[in-house]
């Protein structure tokens, strides 16, 4: 039953996904997502509470538990390309992620996610207060650099030069990377 449930809630977030890749994300509704997931509306409600809880979900799964899970491995490096690389790969839908603003926008779900990473990130390097000289409070540090890889993201995906200059060079690709997240010799 338990593997039913996850087949159904990746059918209702593929669906969404597919779903923004066609239209607009305002456009969509609860039905035209349930509908073209072939089950009924409350079914939805069973998963999500809503269309922005799906974005965030997806975020959640098909990138940052990946990416997580390298951190907790010790692999910051190459868990930050994993990032890059994963948002990359789906970069039309992550486009129109992008454009989804306000209270619950992606930026927000983003910065999120972002947050907690970085957080962990600075825990595993025993990063404090004392170590960032001249810093009063270390949420400073943390948010500016949240907000730096959120931006670099979204230029990252949205800016046609950008991604045909980095393509295919990965030691440039990597020095981007490296430019919009801090990361430890």
């Amino acid at each position: 039953m338990e593997r039913k449930g996850e087949a159904t809630k990746h059918q209702l977030a593929e669906s969404f996904k597919e779903l923004m890749l066609k239209g607009s994300f305002d456009k969509i509704t609860i039905r035209i997502i349930t509908e073209q997931a072939g089950v009924i509306r409350p079914t939805f409600y069973n998963y999500f509470q809503d269309k922005y809880e799906v974005m965030e979900w997806l975020l959640e799964e098909e990138v940052f538990r990946p990416v997580f899970e390298m951190v907790e491995d010790g692999m910051e490096r190459e868990a930050i390309y994993l990032l890059f690389r994963k948002m990359e790969k789906d970069q039309q839908y992550y486009q129109k992620a992008f454009e989804v603003t306000g209270q619950n926008g992606f930026e927000e779900i983003l910065a999120g996610k972002l947050r907690k990473l970085i957080r962990q990130m600075m825990k595993n390097h025993k990063i404090t207060l004392q170590k960032l000289e001249g810093l009063r409070d270390i949420n400073i540090f943390l948010e500016f650099h949240t907000l730096t890889v959120v931006n670099g993201l979204k230029y990252w995906l949205t800016s046609r030069e950008v991604l045909e200059r980095y393509r295919y060079s990965n030691s440039q690709y990597f020095r981007f990377i490296s430019f919009c997240f801090v990361l430890s010799p």
